[in-house]
């Protein structure tokens, strides 16, 4: 089983800075906290890049951190994203360099190896990730119908001929489904 630490965005990405890292992983912390998980959790990944990974966070998730996170809606698609970019980096070579934007279709381009200030981001552009979130499956909000639903959104997201990657994490589990476009 592979060991992986939302502590990590704590130290930023190209496309993370420090201090928005420290946010997506308290809310990361939050979100699994708030499933009854503790650190050292299993994070079972489906799809194209099937895993294990021993997640691990220290973060202490207290009142205060409570009602900052106290919209489940925002808490999910923020702790979705910190769990995303660790296992990605965890994964594959990728990481996130550059924030997409609303209408995109997708969340962040993606690069590999080491960010380059001299070169301009999209010269480092090599795959697309979105990224959603789940609380807990039910019903019909599950993480297959969710994939379902982000490989016709990211179909439609620009014609580079750049691969896209989805992970939609579930919290409820813990879970995540990575998949390949």
């Amino acid at each position: 089983m592979l060991k992986a630490t939302l502590d990590r965005l704590k130290e930023g990405y190209p496309a993370i800075s420090k201090n928005i890292g420290a946010y997506l992983a308290e809310g990361g912390a939050f979100c699994l906290e708030g499933n009854g998980h503790k650190p050292g959790v299993a994070l079972v990944v489906d799809g194209d890049y099937p895993e294990s990974i021993e997640l691990h966070w220290s973060t202490a998730v207290d009142g205060q951190v409570s009602r900052s996170w106290n919209d489940s809606q925002e808490a999910t698609e923020y702790g979705a994203t910190a769990v995303a970019i660790v296992i990605l980096a965890k994964l594959t070579p990728y990481t996130v360099i550059e924030r997409s934007f609303k209408g995109t279709g997708f969340d962040y381009w993606l690069g590999s190896g080491e960010y380059d200030e001299n070169l301009l981001p999209f010269q480092q552009r090599k795959a697309k990730l979105e990224v959603s979130g789940i609380w807990k499956e039910s019903g019909n909000n599950t993480v297959d119908a969710r994939v379902k639903l982000k490989r016709q959104q990211i179909k439609h997201a620009g014609k580079e001929g750049l691969p896209a990657f989805i992970i939609v994490v579930e919290f409820g589990t813990p879970k995540a489904k990575f998949v390949k476009q």
